[in-house]
């Protein structure tokens, strides 16, 4: 096993990196494995979805809708370690959309499984699930420590490999980046231009070159590229709090 998590660890692309999870998990009778990012409490903000082996019903319903509905990250997150997903903890309570969520689980031939969130680079937090081939067998003899290491080895790895391939995305500037922060939060140019005392004008200056510097061509694909790199949290009060920050400095200056 040791030299599976040494091929995940030194794995040169993306495609290396998938590879050599989904053996790792193979060697552990996981032979499928998904993985998301980034992952929050806020369910409508973007995860993108690598799934090796899992139905494609599931990816493409995950994807439209059903990702709303999931509960398995917040819990994994609050619990901190792996676990079964048809055995979840006695103190968790789910509303009736999650509930059916795990109930549609098994129509798509997952009906047991195991999984565990994953902590990487700028703050990205990730989740990963596996099962069997059929995702019927029950999962018990399976070490979830081990599965759990390796899960993030590979999440450490991927922020690693994203961070190398996309590093001019942390070229924004600090004003370019409190602009990011105030379009995460949904303000307008106009909003954004009262909460930093700039013009619109100069607004939209920095928001074409946030724009350029992402490769991206409208607001929601910036927000949700800087949210997925961990330039930028939507609606999280550390963020902000950061941001005032820096407006408090140039102020003083």
């Amino acid at each position: 096993m040791l030299d599976k998590l040494k091929a995940i660890m030194e794995a040169r692309s993306l495609l290396d990196l998938r590879q050599a999870t989904i053996s790792a998990f193979g060697e552990m009778g996981m032979p499928r494995v998904f993985c998301l990012s980034p992952v929050g409490h806020d369910r409508s903000v973007g995860r993108s979805v690598t799934n090796a082996g899992f139905p494609m019903g599931w990816e493409t319903a995950y994807r439209e809708t059903r990702h709303m509905d999931d509960p398995l990250p917040d819990i994994s997150v609050r619990i901190g370690t792996a676990f079964h997903w048809h055995r979840l903890p006695g103190d968790v309570v789910l509303n009736q959309e999650e509930t059916q969520y795990l109930e549609d689980m098994a129509g798509w031939g997952m009906a047991k499984g195991i999984c565990v969130a994953t902590y990487g680079s700028a703050a990205r937090v990730g989740f990963f699930g596996a099962s069997s081939e059929s995702g019927e067998e029950d999962l018990g003899e399976v070490d979830l420590s081990v599965f759990q290491i390796a899960a993030e080895i590979s999440y450490v790895r991927y922020c690693q490999l994203i961070s190398a391939e996309l590093q001019y995305e942390m070229n924004l500037s600090s004003r370019e980046l409190d602009v990011l922060h105030w379009m995460a939060q949904g303000r307008s140019n106009a909003g954004i231009a009262e909460m930093l005392d700039l013009s619109q004008e100069t607004v939209g200056t920095y928001v074409k070159r946030i724009f350029a510097k992402l490769d991206v061509f409208d607001r929601t694909s910036a927000v949700m590229k800087g949210v997925m790199r961990g330039l930028v949290i939507a609606s999280d009060p550390n963020v902000e709090a950061a941001a005032q920050i820096r407006r408090a400095r140039r102020n003083r200056a």
